[in-house]
């Protein structure tokens, strides 16, 4: 009789020791997702501030583009420095005191050398910006751009390794508690008939957080590198579609829309997002079914060609510069825009930032000029070979 009494007390015991294992664990693995978002989110931040000095760079040089856009360029990049100094000091958890000051040191340093090229091309001096653009803006771009590539994979390896000891513990605590259960029902099982239909039912409450978890992380994921006004992927994808370039053949192609901003103004802003979601689904019908398509925000669009050559690449500028330009039926209005293009070829050897800018000045020639049509930058040497479509 003692000996049952001792088997009857034991396994209770064992049962309350798996279920404060379960829960503790559940409890840390809460605790170390939400470290791994923290992680997660500071490396969307470094990569905004890496996106935000990329584009500071491309604003000075639309001041070739309009005799007024000094002062534009100015506001704008005012803003967007602001938004930088906004970042840094959200960073201000996240990295250690000497990284992050180190960190604002660097950026600061290349605002330095930013506004003296702005200077340069503000008073017409564009050779002179161009030289100082080669020796010391994009060497020190590429330096800042190392050091925030290298803080990015740093937040993102912290982020994995918190997911996985996360996943990992609570795997070994399901797997003891469910022994533990198992045995316990095994012995018990007459006696305990209630009690299993309670567990089962736990565990199938928890399944289905688990799997709620799941869809809501797939879908912020989602959201995080898709527009969501047209649904194409956003700046952050074409960063990682642009990663690796050097080593392979790729095109890209930026769009900006000509004649946009009137439609918002008489139209109203809805209209101009009816416009936006209807250029997209052109762009999507003129390009392969390989090619991606991507918002980068207001009106301009970008178009990476995986694996395209210079025919390939502009006969899809072609055929975007040609689809645009067809009227629009918005809000009851035949509506006609324009498309900028800019195309950029790389053979391998150059990488995505380079391609990315040398994209954007061949726009800014078509922008220059007519309008409505497209540029090549080609390689090696270096010429903007204009080539518009009326």
């Amino acid at each position: 009789m003692r000996k049952v009494g001792k088997l009857k007390w034991r396994w209770p015991r064992v049962l309350a020791l798996a279920v404060v294992l379960l829960g503790g664990v559940t409890f840390a693995n809460m605790h170390l997702h939400g470290k791994s978002q923290v992680h997660e989110a500071t490396r969307s931040r470094l990569s905004e501030l890496n996106m935000l000095l990329h584009e500071e760079s491309s604003l000075q040089w639309k001041t070739l583009a309009d005799r007024n856009s000094p002062v534009k360029v100015a506001r704008e990049l005012g803003e967007t420095r602001r938004r930088e100094r906004e970042l840094l000091a959200s960073l201000r958890g996240d990295l250690g005191a000497g990284t992050l000051e180190g960190l604002r040191g660097s950026v600061e340093a290349y605002h330095a050398v930013l506004d003296v090229e702005l200077g340069l091309l503000g008073v017409g001096k564009v050779s002179e910006a161009r030289v100082l653009e080669q020796r010391q803006t994009e060497p020190q771009f590429g330096r800042l751009n190392a050091r925030l590539r290298s803080l990015e994979d740093r937040a993102a390896d912290a982020a994995e390794l918190a997911n996985n000891v996360a996943d990992l513990a609570l795997g070994v605590a399901m797997t003891i508690a469910v022994v533990s259960i198992g045995r316990l029902l095994y012995r018990f099982e007459r006696e305990h008939h209630a009690t299993n239909r309670a567990n089962e039912e736990m565990l199938h409450q928890q399944q289905i957080a688990l799997d709620t978890l799941a869809e809501h992380e797939a879908l912020i994921r989602h959201q995080a590198s898709h527009d969501a006004l047209t649904g194409l992927p956003n700046r952050r994808m074409l960063t990682e579609l642009l990663e690796g370039t050097e080593e392979r053949d790729q095109a890209l192609l930026l769009v900006d829309l000509d004649n946009f901003k009137p439609v918002n103004d008489q139209l109203g802003h809805a209209a101009g997002d009816d416009l936006l979601v209807e250029v997209s689904s052109r762009l999507l019908a003129a390009v392969r079914a390989d090619d991606t398509v991507v918002r980068l925000g207001g009106d301009e669009f970008a178009i990476v060609v995986d694996g395209g050559d210079a025919a390939v690449a502009v006969r899809i500028a072609e055929r975007v510069v040609a689809a645009v330009a067809e009227p629009f039926e918005i809000a009851g209005t035949e509506v006609r825009v324009g498309a900028s293009v800019g195309v950029a070829i790389s053979a391998g050897g150059r990488d995505g930032t380079q391609l990315l800018r040398d994209a954007d000045m061949a726009m800014y020639q078509v922008k220059q000029g007519t309008k409505g049509g497209f540029a090549v930058y080609r390689e090696p040497d270096v010429r903007l070979i204009h080539q518009a479509v009326r």
